[in-house]
């Protein structure tokens, strides 16, 4: 079943604004659609392969990362670090300059026709902090911040934090099917 038909089962269609992805219910279409009209979140903006990418973030397996964004708390998140073969792939936070996360994979494309068998939403943040002596600028993808990292600009630390973060539409993926993307 593709995802279109999998939503559409359920009564419920995706749409992305500027800043907000939202859920809506077709009234009728099920037990509980009558209980809301309309959710939003945030539609947070990133960097994959030096263009932007946005996703929506749910869940962090850490307190303080989850109240932060203003996720779901989910401790068993971090069991995902011990799967075998690994479940997450990294999220790189910049620490000390101001700019969106980087992205190491995505959906290619976007959808059930994925073929990159490196996405997944699960991400194990690792921090990248500027080291003293350097001028900041903006990464914009894995290779920039391995590049930085070679050329001891930068400090990368992986922390035992996953956050639960899908992505939502990259230009080289396109956008999750079923979802409609505006300007505003």
């Amino acid at each position: 079943m593709n995802r279109r038909k999998y939503i559409a089962a359920f009564g419920l269609a995706l749409f992305v604004t500027s800043n907000l992805v939202g859920l809506s219910a077709n009234a009728g279409s099920g037990q509980n659609s009558a209980q809301f009209t309309r959710v939003e979140m945030p539609l947070v903006p990133g960097w994959f392969n030096g263009k932007p990418a946005y996703y929506v973030s749910t869940d962090a397996s850490d307190a303080g990362v989850a109240a932060a964004m203003g996720a779901n708390f989910v401790p068993a998140l971090a069991n995902a670090l011990t799967a075998q073969p690994s479940a997450t792939d990294d999220i790189y936070a910049v620490t000390n300059f101001v700019q969106s996360n980087i992205l190491p994979s995505a959906a290619l494309p976007a959808g059930p026709a994925n073929t990159s068998a490196a996405y997944t939403p699960l991400w194990q943040v690792s921090t990248v902090t500027w080291n003293a002596g350097t001028t900041p600028y903006t990464l914009k993808s894995e290779a920039d911040v391995r590049q930085a990292e070679s050329a001891k600009m930068v400090t990368i630390a992986k922390t035992n934090i996953v956050v639960n973060c899908p992505i939502v539409f990259t230009p080289e993926g396109g956008k999750l099917p079923g979802i409609k993307l505006e300007r505003h």
